[in-house]
């Protein structure tokens, strides 16, 4: 008997081996193939803040998300770095704890047959493992509310026979209040899990005194214990919420602009979520949605646990309908903590039907639960990549040109996250562009008057337009080196307005073009290397009234040859086209020329001019160094590296 015994848990443990093994696979094959989102940015940005830089920045930003996963993912990071494999990795590993914990849970709960398959789904739900890829908190949080469910369940006997003795007692106690902080810390939905665990308890409570129970005195002592318990975890998490309650509050309504879900809308998106993964539709998802309620509402009626696994579920799925018919700010991973659950419902189900018709109609429905996933999962791994999102080639072209002293200017943190995973050494200083339009000048003259370069990180506009208020002023005032779109994420990489390129003397020559504008420029003899910058400051004046818009042209190369570098365009940016010149007036026209890496070493004239953009005409010029109506600003010498 005790061989067989033997026998029996060896072939249990080795089963949750495997299943151990295949949801770490399922978890980390390819986990970098997806370029970083927002929220993962998010996460990547606050785990880089201390715990008082956390607040400020939380506080600043208005996020709504509390900080004991980023905190967590802070300390991950010391450890294994913040390269996206990296902080998706901390969530991998928390995937395959949840699916220990269910087993563990579930063999309390049920049997060890029920609890195996429980946390085999729970390893192959596509909604488990796709969040178990991303750097977020929703996995961190379904850890620590089994855990928090185990502890006050289990080894405080809320729903068990046993008795724990006193130091069992006080140490299990200790595992409750850590836990359930450490969940409600993570995400304020798992609120929604301790409301749950209030309502079994007082319930319980209340009907032992209706029935005059021989243990009613014993419920009302566990109802103050648990009172007791629940104001110690809020105790742990007040400091944090009088911080910030007023931001979060602030940021969810701002979040909160659609309309609250119908019941029908919201039990539709949380069941094609939890049965076919995000972004299920269509009669599979339909299926696999309707199949597992039906399975899970099985296990409900003939199940030995039923209604504690039933209000585990219905208790948080209820409250949360009622927080979003407030905050219409709702997404179903909010209730990914419920799949454990959901999941030994669904595996009682199969194991009634496996009693009552057959072990092939067990081992059929399992295999038909598995084919129904098979579209979620393989949207995991092989779903398309929305590019014009991926911030991966933007942040490669900071990576080849950036230099120590760098100033990177950015509206979202989550653009900061980026960065800082796929650009970990970087050596940029950050600065948020919460600039109105009266700070804007003088918020960027700090910024450069401590960086001779800066990078304008924008998403979805343009450096050129005028809604974007650092970009306004920057193409007024600076040297623009380059300014390109990467998807939906635009680049801009600017000089300081006084920036000083060596060689670009601070003598000018003078040069008239078609007798109405006057050129004064710089006289140039400089030495680069292939790769460098040159800044050109161009003075122009109008001597007479202008009718017409020319475009500005300065061209580095061999004479009689096409240029081999040029910067052509209208003068400062477009903001200042030449029709609108006062007679008089002075502009300050800053070009660049950036040099090719591929550039020859050699001498290379620079000459500069007007042309007209209807023909492509240069206006005539005249004045010493004039040849072909191009003056000729000096020489520029290449030399290799």
């Amino acid at each position: 008997m005790g061989m067989k015994l033997n026998r029996n848990s060896i072939r249990w443990t080795v089963t949750l081996v495997i299943i151990l093994l295949v949801a770490f696979a399922l978890r980390v094959i390819q986990l970098d193939r997806r370029p970083l989102w927002w929220d993962e940015g998010n996460s990547v940005y606050f785990a880089h803040q201390g715990l008082s830089a956390l607040v400020n920045e939380t506080r600043t930003t208005n996020d709504t998300d509390p900080p004991v996963y980023r905190l967590a993912l802070g300390g991950w990071g010391i450890l294994a770095g913040s390269s996206p494999f990296a902080v998706r990795f901390f969530s991998a590993l928390l995937g395959v704890v949840a699916v220990a914990l269910t087993w563990v849970v579930g063999c309390w709960l049920t049997s060890r047959r029920t609890a195996l398959l429980a946390a085999f789904l729970v390893a192959l739900s596509p909604m488990q493992v796709y969040y178990s890829r991303e750097a977020k908190g929703y996995v961190w949080a379904t850890v620590w509310g089994l855990l928090s469910v185990y502890a006050w369940g289990q080894g405080l006997g809320y729903f068990s026979a046993r008795s724990p003795s006193r130091s069992e007692s006080l140490c299990w106690w200790a595992v409750y209040v850590l836990s359930t902080a450490a969940a409600v810390g993570t995400h304020y939905y798992l609120g929604l899990l301790v409301l749950w665990q209030g309502f079994w308890v007082t319930g319980g409570a209340g009907f032992s005194l209706i029935r005059g129970s021989p243990a009613r005195r014993q419920a009302l002592v566990r109802l103050g214990q648990w009172i007791l318990a629940t104001v110690l975890v809020a105790l742990l998490l007040a400091p944090w919420a009088w911080a910030v309650f007023g931001t979060t509050v602030r940021g969810v309504r701002g979040l909160s602009r659609g309309n609250a879900l119908l019941p029908w809308t919201y039990l539709s998106q949380v069941g094609g979520e939890f049965g076919a993964g995000p972004d299920g539709e269509g009669l599979t998802a339909l299926i696999a949605s309707c199949g597992l309620t039906v399975l899970a509402v099985v296990g409900v009626l003939t199940g030995s646990r039923r209604a504690f696994l039933l209000t585990w579920v219905a208790v948080p799925l209820a409250a949360a309908y009622l927080v979003q018919a407030i905050y219409p700010f709702f997404f179903p991973r909010f209730l990914l903590y419920l799949g454990p659950a959901c999941y030994l419902l669904v595996s009682g189900g199969i194991g009634a039907l496996r009693r009552r018709l057959s072990a092939a109609t067990a081992v059929a429905l399992v295999v038909v639960v598995i084919g129904l996933w098979v579209p979620g999962l393989a949207r995991v791994y092989a779903g398309p990549v929305d590019e014009a999102e991926d911030p991966r080639p933007a942040i490669a072209r900071i990576r080849s040109l950036a230099q120590p002293d760098d100033a990177l200017v950015y509206v979202y943190v989550w653009q900061v996250g980026y960065v800082l995973s796929y650009y970990p050494q970087n050596e940029l200083s950050f600065y948020r562009a919460y600039f109105t339009p009266q700070t804007a000048g003088p918020e960027l003259e700090l910024i450069f008057a401590d960086h001779p370069r800066l990078w304008l990180f924008s998403y979805r506009i343009a450096a050129e337009d005028a809604h974007n208020l650092s970009a306004s002023w920057l193409e007024a005032e600076a040297y623009k080196v380059e300014s390109n779109w990467y998807g939906r994420h635009h680049l801009a990489l600017y000089l300081a307005p006084h920036f000083q390129t060596p060689g670009v003397g601070l003598d000018e020559g003078i040069a008239s073009f078609d007798g109405r504008i006057e050129l004064r420029y710089p006289l140039i003899s400089a030495r680069l290397s292939p790769g460098g910058v040159m800044a050109l400051p161009l003075h122009w004046r109008a001597l007479a009234a202008l009718d017409e818009d020319y475009l500005v042209f300065v061209h580095l190369g061999l004479p009689g040859a096409p240029p081999l570098v040029q910067s052509d365009g209208p003068p400062r940016n477009g903001l200042n086209p030449t029709s609108a010149w006062a007679v008089g007036q002075d502009v300050l026209d800053r070009r660049v020329l950036s040099l090719p890496d591929t550039l020859p070493p050699g001498r290379y004239p620079i000459t500069a001019g007007l042309y007209r953009l209807s023909d492509g005409s240069r206006l005539p010029a005249s004045g010493a160094n004039v040849q072909e109506n191009a003056v000729l600003l000096g020489y520029v010498r290449v030399e290799p590296r």
